[in-house]
């Protein structure tokens, strides 16, 4: 098998027994692949000299251009049949079976073997004629997409100096009486000229890229009317390019060019590409909404790329250079799969994928190749797991997670950083809400109920662990989660009037006569539900207030608002202030500790009942204090142009962050309870009695002496608890949303590892890249959680290195 010019085009079959080639005479040469024997040799075009030919990956149908002119469609097809072994005469069926396994032999212009099932099966070429049509002068180059009503044709043909481009539409007409489709072409309608002499052709989607083969190109959008909206180059200064292709699902374009270089890139938004991202030289029409932008580059081994061919099931490219270096390379991820010398020193002229993406065809001039392998899993490597990665249609490098999508032209993401983002960011607000929760009451009961009141409390909290996280998740979806929505500027004051009408009561509690306030003692805890059953109505009331007056009446439109938005929302100063006020009662409670407690504690001789109104005043000019500093933060960034929205706080999403929070708060608070409980009550009672003794109050002596001693403990409930807000599944599989974005919004949601597991692993086929990659996804979570507990035992053994000596 000898080739005296490098074939137009080669295909095989899906069997990867018979593969086919078009040479430059008009030959169409079968030949068996497994051993490159000639099978026939047929002029299918009589004495016509195909001169171009454009085929999709994926697809048998193909565009032929000629030296008259001619421009045709043409379906390079396999017929298979299965004869049975009795239609056979008896020296082909010997013949046969002395053949090596699957194998095969020739026969009738095929190839004829027997499948491992034991069934005969015979591949034939069969070349279905299509509709032609005529162009003025010699073809030149070709390219072939989808149109609205059928294939769509870009033809550069005319003298070789200055060839016209011609814009092609097929046609189908359905016959009234058969129903049977036909395709024809419409007249020929011709595109702008160019300043050069186009010798590669691609057209990805409706926009055409035409290049010389000195490296211009120009980029020609064909709807609604051609124009040239953007001129470029596609290869260096003085280095030529050799290969122009379209990448499976027609939206990157692959070129490469003398030095080896292979480039690729995809047709960004204008407005949204970066500024480093054209082509070099790149000029656009001032109409021109897209640019092209090169994204993809893989460098080249000294020799020339001559061929190149995108398989019909990934994003893996085969590529063929001039010393007969054959590579195989993953075009998302930018990595050489593999490199393999199969040349044998002459240039790879040809090349074509077996359709089950398991070998490859290679065409030299002195012969055929038959290469096989395995990819295995290219569509991951240790960075595109953890590193952005430019994906098709993005205008930038992300980090994305994305398994799976109806498309055929699909480009898989696999992108862990999103859902060990979640995950973090899951832990983060369920800590926030339940590890405070959970360390007070156990200071709480352990330090200051009574011992009865104690057996009663303590064994409710530790029953709120027997709830099953399903119901608990369920309860979050569908109950809590519309509430909030419903309620959401009431639930946000409530962060705020909580906290401040628990401090008020305790003030309060101070003016109570002493006698009456030690009978009450051991109410105090039952006497907390009356301040919290105020600071709920209380929210109830100013948040729709708050919402008025802070975010024009309208909550979640001014989450929702974006620059050109109405301007009303425009203002950041009301979400400045929720965010700055927890920091600015922080700043005045030092402030007030460090400056104005010393002095309180000169008035020893004043009674109870007036250093008991004296620190309510001190409270409630703190809160003013406290609220006029956050307000001064807020306008001062607004007046710097900052905003939280993008950041923090964002556009509403019903399952968001904020729920998943409180509900998996409230799941990890009986957890870091019962430990942090445990761990006070282990404090030795003499340490008490000595600062009972020295005069200090209860709560110095929890404060000072007490949670010091326990640290260890308390620092281990934390750690556990953390690893069971980290590891939890169903909560946030049913409350999050499960949409694996980046950012802090708390009213945004977020897919984690263990529930990205849960959701994609029974979808998974077994042993397939998504299948693996999520047991990937699994052992991340597992060395997270043994980094974490491990920071975790130092610290904790630190703490108790300090508490042993006592």
């Amino acid at each position: 098998l000898r080739f005296p010019a490098p074939p137009l085009e080669v295909g095989v079959d899906e069997y990867g027994v018979l593969g086919w080639a078009l040479t430059p005479s008009g030959e169409l040469v079968v030949f068996q692949a497994s051993s490159g024997e000639v099978l026939a040799r047929k002029r299918p075009f009589g004495d016509a000299r195909p001169t171009a030919c454009a085929l999709r990956a994926g697809s048998a149908d193909a565009a032929l251009g000629f030296a008259d002119g001619a421009v045709r469609l043409v379906r390079f097809a396999f017929e298979t049949r299965y004869p049975t072994d009795e239609s056979l005469p008896a020296p082909l069926r010997a013949a046969l079976d002395q053949a090596p396994d699957e194998a095969g032999i020739p026969y009738e212009g095929g190839v004829l073997q027997r499948t491992p099932q034991g069934r005969l099966r015979h591949q034939r070429l069969k070349l279905e004629p299509g509709p032609e049509t005529r162009l003025s002068g010699p073809v030149r180059a070709l390219a072939l997409g989808d149109g609205d009503e059928g294939p769509l044709v870009v033809a550069s043909a005319g003298s070789a100096d200055a060839p016209a481009l011609s814009l092609l539409r097929v046609a189908r007409e359905e016959d009234f009486f058969t129903g049977e489709e036909t395709l024809a072409f419409a007249d020929p309608e011709p595109l702008p000229r160019l300043a050069f002499a186009a010798s590669h052709l691609a057209l990805l989607g409706r926009q055409l890229v035409a290049a010389a083969s000195d490296g211009r190109c120009a980029r020609l959008p064909l709807a609604p009317e051609p124009f040239v909206a953007e001129r470029a180059r596609l290869t260096p200064e003085g280095v030529a390019l050799t290969c122009l292709r379209p990448l499976l699902g027609d939206t990157t374009l692959l070129w490469g060019d003398a030095r080896g270089d292979l480039r690729g890139g995809f047709l960004l938004r204008r407005a949204e590409a970066p500024q480093d991202a054209g082509l070099p030289g790149a000029r656009l029409a001032e109409k021109a909404r897209f640019l092209l932008a090169r994204t993809k580059h893989v460098p080249g081994r000294g020799a020339a790329l001559r061929s190149l061919a995108p398989s019909a099931r990934s994003r893996l490219v085969a590529a063929g250079y001039a010393d007969g270096t054959l590579r195989l390379v993953y075009v998302t991820n930018e990595s050489v799969v593999a490199e393999a010398p199969a040349g044998e020193g002459q240039p790879l002229e040809g090349l074509a994928f077996y359709p089950k993406e398991d070998g490859l065809l290679a065409l030299t001039t002195g012969g055929a190749v038959r290469v096989a392998f395995e990819a295995h899993h290219p569509e991951v490597t240790l960075s595109s797991l953890f590193l952005p990665v430019w994906y098709e249609g993005y205008p930038e490098p992300s980090h994305t997670w994305q398994s799976s999508s109806g498309h055929t032209g699909f480009e898989p993401k696999f992108g862990l950083v999103p859902l060990v983002f979640g995950t973090l960011k899951a832990t983060l607000y369920s800590m926030l809400f339940g590890a405070p929760l959970a360390l007070l009451a156990a200071i709480f009961t352990s330090e200051f109920l009574t011992p009865r009141a104690k057996r009663v409390v303590k064994p409710t909290i530790e029953l709120m662990a027997s709830l099953p996280s399903v119901v608990l998740g369920f309860l979050a979806a569908l109950v809590f989660a519309p509430f909030v929505e419903d309620v959401l500027p009431a639930t946000i004051a409530s962060l705020a009037t909580l906290p401040a009408c628990l401090l008020l009561a305790a003030y309060l509690w101070q003016l109570l006569p002493q006698p009456l306030s030690l009978r009450l003692e051991g109410a105090r805890w039952l006497l907390t539900s009356i301040p919290l059953l105020c600071s709920f109505g209380l929210a109830v009331v100013l948040g729709p207030l708050a919402e008025d007056w802070l975010f024009a009446g309208d909550l979640k439109a001014w989450l929702a608002w974006q620059e050109g938005g109405p301007e009303a929302y425009a203002s950041a100063t009301g979400g400045w202030l929720l965010l700055t006020l927890p920091a600015g009662a922080v700043a005045v409670a030092w402030a007030s500790h460090r400056w104005l407690t010393p002095k309180v504690r000169t008035l020893g001789h004043l009674s109870r009942a007036r250093l008991a109104l004296l620190e309510l005043a001190r409270f409630l000019a703190g809160a003013l204090a406290a609220m006029l500093l956050a307000l001064l933060a807020a306008k001062l960034l607004d007046s710097f142009g900052l905003d939280p929205r993008g950041g923090p706080v964002g556009t509403y999403v019903q399952r968001n962050a904020l729920v998943v929070g409180f509900v998996m708060g409230f799941a990890i608070v009986p957890i870091i309870y019962t430990i942090a409980d445990d761990a006070l009550c282990a404090v030795p009672n003499h340490l008490r009695s000595a600062s009972l003794g020295a005069g200090a109050t209860r709560w110095q002596t929890t404060v000072r002496i007490v949670v010091p001693t326990a640290m260890s403990g308390l620092f281990s409930a934390l750690m556990i608890g953390l690893g069971r807000a980290v590891g939890e599944t169903m909560i946030v599989l049913m409350a999050a949303g499960n949409t694996p974005v980046m950012d802090w919004n708390v009213f945004s949601g977020f897919r984690t590892l263990s529930a990205n597991i849960a959701v994609e692993l029974p979808e998974a086929v077994r042993n397939s890249t998504h299948y693996r990659t999520l047991f990937l996804a699994a052992l991340v979570l597992f060395l997270m959680t043994f980094v974490l507990n491990t920071a975790a035992e130092l610290v904790r053994l630190r703490f108790r290195k300090r508490a042993v000596s006592l």
